[in-house]
């Protein structure tokens, strides 16, 4: 509520006239000493704004090279173990790769790659790739260099564009260089902390060799970045002592002053321990001219407010009682408003949504929390124009639904929304609010362009639970973030079990790297039973986690969140070796063995290497490709059939079997039989349970089982039965001719020595 303000000052006349005469004075003395002491700092402006932009360009430069030393540590800490290895040193490449494929055989995220590469330069990577690079400026610089660990673009057409390397040389008994070990990564994890460093016109960031070479390369003209054929003698003496001093010197500065040519003021800092730079380049023509014009309008700006204040000062004071009130209450309104939608900022959201609440007790209100789909990658790739065209027109149709269902709208941060509005009930609000969308995405703007948004809502009012709207507004964000990932659903209602589930996600990640490092995963074989002789015919690996802290963490819980974070790569990987690990044991010592099956995440799909890294992996171990089943699940597919269809094929080729598991849970289950080419269908669990509950063989779930049995049979497929637990399924099954089944039934999941003897047992 606006405070009324009725009573006037009770000062005599007089005395409000000596206190107006004195504020004028004051004011208008101390307006004069700040123009006087503006002008005079003025005049030094130029100096005092190239140092200040000297100190950004020192903080960033040393902020960027202390976020690289640390995101390498753990690559340096890795070669430093890999040189010190007997087999690194023997200068036995096969022996080299296969401990480098052991010791580290599931890749880091943003790895490529790992090399070993001998004195005359032929390399081997652990994924198979087999390069001479002796004729290479990247070998000859990682030979002779003097620093432990040498960064380098490569300089092969092989390679690609997008790769850099971080290298160590490996160092014999008798001190010679016996070979050299390197990692290949992906150039975005060192470009992504560069480009922060851009800063409009001002700033560009590069990182750069001792040798003068990029590695990330200065994103505007400068003598740098020029060919040596176009260089003058004294640019190019410029450069060479330019490159002297980073080679001498761990940071510093330096200015490249060239007739014709703006004057470049360089920062750098070399990163420990290697022979490469993180600098930055800012031209000092723009910096000058920027203080110019800031010079310039400040002298003018100055001058005229100093002018109208004296002027004006002797009627302010004149009506300042009369209208301090109104002058505050527009003070707020103005900052009630954000600049670039006209919609109210989120405070002011807060402070009307509680007055509804207080004014209308009775009255239910859903309140959403919406952002925009992808905003980043629209500002980044079209630019800021673009980005703040789609916050405008969104707002705008914020605002309609706002005006039409009586209800407030807001931005946030950035691309933050807020809308509330009074409802009857829940049910018919989400079906209006359906309604509002375009196959979910609001359409705006006269041409009627679709803008994909995500929406967490909450209900509150007479019939819902009564909180703060900042808890409110908090709240929508935890019910947005369940979709975040989810592009086939816009919005998620808030419910109370959502904010425990993020929490404990966000506890599970912290501990992720940790289970990595102490091998905390570990492997579980399920058997696959053949109903005809209740033999064993094969079994599924399964991935377990047992946390030191965290105790026993269920597949339904970590699986999920390593899919959404891009960790289900490594895992998938991690399982993969420990299965042929244990494989190969099994077939070198002449005992018993059984197809083993593993999972494919529905992420590899989007991966054109997966194929190749996984029968890369395969070849490191002595076991035929008749032995390896691996299963795509159901749920992946759908608009990815063609992919599918080449990754099954693929694997054919080298000779693996494939099943689609879980089948019968998409939209489309009939129709991959005949598109993917799959060895055996695996059909989902649920079926088993509808079984179970049937009361007859004419219900619906023994005809769906058994039409995809019959169908699959007919097209010379296999099929399996997951989740069998009684004896009615068994029966069941048999009666149909489905050729194996899995589940507690004949046996849980077990650990590597339990399935051993079980093996033994059941063959």
């Amino acid at each position: 509520m606006r405070q009324k303000t009725t009573e006037k000052s009770k000062l005599p006349h007089g005395r409000i006239e000596a206190v107006a005469g004195i504020c004028i004075s004051i004011v208008a003395i101390a307006i004069v000493i700040i123009g006087i002491f503006v002008i005079a700092e003025l005049c030094i402006a130029k100096s005092n704004v190239r140092e200040f932009y000297s100190e950004i360009c020192n903080d960033l430069v040393a902020r960027h090279a202390d976020y690289m030393e640390g995101f390498l540590k753990d690559y340096f800490n890795d070669l430093d173990e890999f040189a010190k290895s007997e087999e690194l040193k023997s200068g036995d490449a096969e022996r080299a790769v296969n401990f480098l494929r052991k010791k580290n055989p599931v890749m880091r995220i943003q790895v490529n790659d790992i090399f070993y590469a001998a004195n005359d330069g032929k390399a081997t990577s652990v994924l198979g790739q087999k390069v001479d690079i002796s004729g290479t400026e990247f070998f000859k610089n990682i030979i002779q260099s003097d620093v432990p660990y040498v960064l380098s673009l490569f300089d092969l057409e092989s390679f690609s564009e997008d790769e850099y390397a971080i290298a160590k040389n490996v160092i014999g008994k008798g001190g010679e260089i016996v070979a050299t070990v390197f990692y290949a990564l992906r150039l975005a994890t060192i470009e992504s902390p560069i480009s922060g460093m851009d800063s409009s016109d001002m700033f560009f960031g590069f990182a750069m060799t001792e040798e003068g070479n990029f590695i990330v390369p200065i994103n505007h003209e400068s003598i740098l970045n020029r060919t040596s054929e176009f260089l003058s003698e004294e640019e190019i003496y410029l450069n060479s002592t330019f490159l002297k001093k980073i080679s001498d010197m761990k940071k510093g500065s330096f200015i490249f002053k060239i007739k014709n040519y703006p004057d470049e003021f360089v920062v750098w800092k070399k990163i420990a321990q290697t022979n490469c730079i993180i600098a930055v380049d800012a031209p000092l023509n723009r910096i000058d001219s920027s203080t110019a014009v800031f010079k310039n309008s400040i002298i003018i700006i100055c001058a005229l407010f100093i002018f109208f204040v004296i002027v004006a000062a002797v009627f302010v004071f004149a009506v300042f009682l009369k209208r301090i009130s109104s002058h505050r209450l527009t003070l707020q309104e103005t900052a009630s408003f954000d600049e670039l939608t006209g919609l109210w900022t989120e405070f002011h959201f807060e402070e009307e949504a509680e007055k509804l609440f207080k004014e209308n007790p009775k009255q239910n209100y859903m309140i959403l929390g919406l952002d925009i789909r992808g905003f980043r990658i629209v500002q980044q790739t079209e630019g800021i124009a673009t980005a703040n065209e789609q916050l405008i027109l969104l707002s705008r149709r914020l605002y309609e639904i706002a005006r039409e269902k009586n209800g407030i709208v807001a931005r946030g941060h950035i691309d933050h929304f807020y809308l509330m509005y009074p409802i009857s009930d829940s049910e018919s609000a989400l079906r209006e609010f359906d309604s509002l969308l375009y196959n979910g995405n609001f359409l705006a703007g006269r041409a009627c362009e679709l803008i994909p948004t995500k929406a967490g809502i909450v209900f509150a009012g007479k019939n819902y639970e009564r909180d703060t709207i900042q808890n409110l507004i908090g709240k929508t964000s935890y019910a947005k973030h369940m979709v975040q990932d989810n592009l086939l659903k816009n919005y998620s209602v808030y419910d109370s079990s959502m904010e425990t589930r993020i929490l404990n996600e966000k506890r599970i990640e912290r501990y992720i790297p940790i289970a990595f490092a102490h091998d905390e995963f570990y492997v579980v074989y399920q058997p696959k039973i053949n109903l005809s002789d209740e033999k064993i015919i094969g079994a599924e690996a399964l991935v377990r986690w047992k946390s030191a802290e965290l105790g026993t963490i269920t597949p339904d819980n970590f699986i999920p969140l390593f899919e959404r974070n891009g960790y289900i790569n490594r895992l998938d990987f991690y399982v993969y070796q420990k299965v042929f690990e244990f494989m190969e044991v099994r077939i070198a010592e002449g005992k018993p063995l059984v197809p083993i099956s593993m999972n494919m995440s529905r992420f590899h799909l989007n991966d054109e290497r997966f194929v190749t890294n996984f029968s890369n992996l395969f070849r490191s171990y002595n076991i035929p490709p008749q032995m390896i089943e691996v299963e795509i699940i159901e749920r992946s597919l759908g608009v990815a059939d063609d992919r599918a269809r080449e990754v099954a094929e693929q694997l054919h080729e080298k000779g693996f079997r494939v099943a689609i598991d879980d089948f019968g849970t998409g939209e489309s289950s009939l129709s991959l039989i005949s598109k993917i080419p799959a060895d055996i269908l695996k059909l989902d669990r649920k079926f088993m349970l509808g079984v179970q509950h049937a009361s007859s063989s004419s219900d619906s779930e023994f005809k769906v089982v058994k039409q995809i049995v019959e169908m699959a049979r007919q097209l010379g497929k296999e099929t399996i039965c997951e989740g069998v637990e009684t004896e009615q399924q068994i029966n069941f099954l048999r009666s149909i001719n489905c050729n194996y089944v899995q589940g507690f039934f004949y046996s849980k999941p077990l650990e590597e020595k339990d399935f051993v003897e079980y093996l033994e047992r059941h063959l």
